[in-house]
């Protein structure tokens, strides 16, 4: 029997998001309706209609959501180590670990700002999106600075890479219908590490200009 409390005292916000988040993840998000919710929660439609009065406002406040919990989450895996590269590996690790545990809502609830053509919630998404490519920025500057990586990176191009190499494989892993484990894949680890190369290549180059002379003195004496 659906109960008729008052969601202000019997639902705290959490439980909407999450609850959301389960009808996404399970029933997919065009399923995600105020009758949906409410039903899931046992409240009636028109207690949850006091406080939301459309999708687009369950929309909104997981995007509330995905930017405390997923800036969170990078910010704390970065301060693990003190090393550029490393950060961008914990950063990459955690979201990936991020997304599987949520089934990858964050990545649907991107598509459906851009379904529902909603130009507040397309530019409080990409606020969020921004704030994630400014923190990976941030880390290249710093390899860049320390003379880790290479000083001709486009910072803004990387951190968009960065961020699609991670949207690309959650996006394969729900499009399989979530059959594997995500985090235990070897792309993960390959992906990341070809990324990487590409930072540390200045290395490369380095020693190749210091072998050559060094090789052309030794065959001409």
């Amino acid at each position: 029997m659906v109960k008729t409390t008052a969601i202000n005292s019997s639902i705290r916000q959490q439980e909407i998001v999450d609850c959301a988040r389960r009808i996404i993840s399970s029933k997919g998000i065009e399923n995600l309706t105020i009758r949906e919710i409410a039903n899931e929660l046992k409240v009636t439609d028109g207690a949850l209609y006091r406080h939301f009065k459309s999708k687009k406002e369950i929309i909104s406040l997981l995007i509330n959501d995905i930017e405390r919990t997923l800036l969170t989450t990078i910010t704390a895996a970065a301060q693990k180590s003190d090393e550029p590269a490393k950060k961008l590996e914990n950063i990459f690790s955690s979201h990936i670990s991020y997304s599987e545990q949520r089934k990858g809502v964050s990545f649907i609830v991107i598509n459906e700002t851009l379904n529902l053509k909603d130009r507040n919630l397309q530019q409080k998404m990409f606020n969020v999106i921004r704030k994630y490519l400014k923190k990976i920025r941030q880390i290249l500057t710093e390899g860049v600075q320390a003379g880790n990586f290479r000083k001709d990176i486009n910072l803004h191009s990387s951190s968009i890479v960065f961020f699609g190499m991670v949207q690309s494989l959650v996006t394969l892993w729900a499009l399989s219908g979530f059959k594997y484990t995500l985090k235990k894949t070897r792309q993960i680890k390959e992906i990341f590490e070809i990324y990487k190369r590409g930072l540390f290549i200045v290395f490369c180059t380095k020693l190749f200009k210091i072998a050559i002379p060094c090789f052309l003195i030794h065959w001409k004496s």
